[in-house]
């Protein structure tokens, strides 16, 4: 009798804890390797060169992304959140158009994440680099404690966090690119 007690009472608990794992923002690490799988891009969406347009459109219709104020008109940015409160984590997105028209093209852009918990932020951190290392096709042009930088044609992505909280009591780990040569000129 204790038995079934048992389990219709886990069987009970886990139809009631299904909502609730399904209903949550998004799951950081999927992200992670989503961003890390194709570096060139960000969720083969976003890309160097895209119009700005194209950006707004892709991100608008989003339920879980909330578009930035910025103060400059040629970036752009949007978040989403996630976690249990111990461990939250903010996901975003920063693009740098050549200007702030629609049809601006993007000439750089960053995913970031940002947590209060140094140990996620440096497990993202090594899987981001151990992710991209497996998928560019030229070696790290340099290596650091808290940065990696490839070269790929005319892209350069760089992947650094900060092992220091902010002012705001974070860790930030952030994967940029941008264009070597339309930066250069």
């Amino acid at each position: 009798m204790k038995r079934m007690r048992y389990a219709a009472g886990f069987l009970l608990a886990a139809i009631l804890g299904l909502p609730a794992v399904s209903c949550r923002a998004f799951d950081y690490t999927l992200s992670v390797d989503q961003i890390a799988a194709q570096p060139l891009t960000a969720y083969q969406t976003v890309y160097l060169g895209m119009p700005r347009a194209d950006f707004d459109e892709n991100f608008m219709v989003l339920p879980d992304w909330k578009f930035l104020d910025s103060s400059h008109d040629c970036e752009e940015a949007a978040e989403r959140s996630t976690g249990n409160g111990s461990q939250d984590v903010t996901e975003g997105i920063r693009v740098i158009t050549a200007n702030a028209s629609p049809t601006g093209k993007v000439l750089a852009f960053d995913n970031y994440f940002k947590t209060k918990d140094k140990k996620i932020a440096q497990s993202i951190y090594t899987r981001l680099v151990a992710t991209i290392y497996a998928n560019m096709d030229n070696f790290p042009q340099s290596r650091q404690k808290t940065a990696m930088v490839w070269i790929e044609n005319d892209v350069t992505v760089v992947v650094s966090w900060t092992p220091q909280k902010d002012d705001q009591g974070y860790y930030t780990v952030t994967i940029h690119r941008y264009n070597n040569r339309v930066l250069q000129e």
